[in-house]
């Protein structure tokens, strides 16, 4: 589906560039190794993560699902919501264009499953890589993505949702 298709890219033919609260999804897919599968986004040359936003008629895990396969040809299992981040300091954001959002972001982890090759399905990514969580650089990671780490690593580590 093309941006001009999607809920979103039909709200923006009506509202222009305008802030909008939107509801997105992200998820940090892992491969065997534990690493995370990040992508160079097309639009700015950031690296991010598989993410969007909900289409009307969709739920949560079915965007979850439809993100990872259009942005990456990733099939997933064993997804696993660990978070919803709102705090706008992090999720407002204006992409390259103008366009401007304040995004409630569903925190999702998979796991990539079993025969799973990784490429672009819409051209919203240029690149793919696997990635220790650790070894991920926040100068050259999309800044609305990037905390998603931090909250991962919490979560992980203590068990408990992240709700920031």
């Amino acid at each position: 589906m093309s941006f001009a298709e999607s809920y979103l890219g039909q709200l923006r033919a009506h509202v222009g560039s305008r802030p909008l609260l939107v509801i997105g999804v992200r998820v940090l897919i892992e491969d065997d190794a534990g690493r995370i599968l990040i992508l160079k986004r097309s639009d700015t040359g950031d690296w991010g993560l598989p993410a969007g936003s909900l289409e009307l008629g969709e739920s949560l895990m079915d965007a979850i699902h439809r993100e990872a396969k259009e942005e990456t040809n990733a099939t997933l299992e064993d997804v696993q919501v660990f978070g919803v981040s709102s705090n706008p300091s992090v999720e407002c954001y204006t992409y390259p264009n103008g366009d401007q959002i304040q995004n409630v972001s569903i925190l999702a982890t998979a796991r990539l499953a079993a025969g799973t090759v990784i490429g672009s399905n819409d051209g919203e990514a240029d690149a793919f890589r696997f990635v220790a969580p650790e070894a991920i650089e926040q100068a050259s990671f999309s800044p609305p993505e990037f905390p998603a780490f931090g909250y991962f690593r919490a979560w992980r580590e203590t068990g408990q949702f992240q709700f920031v």
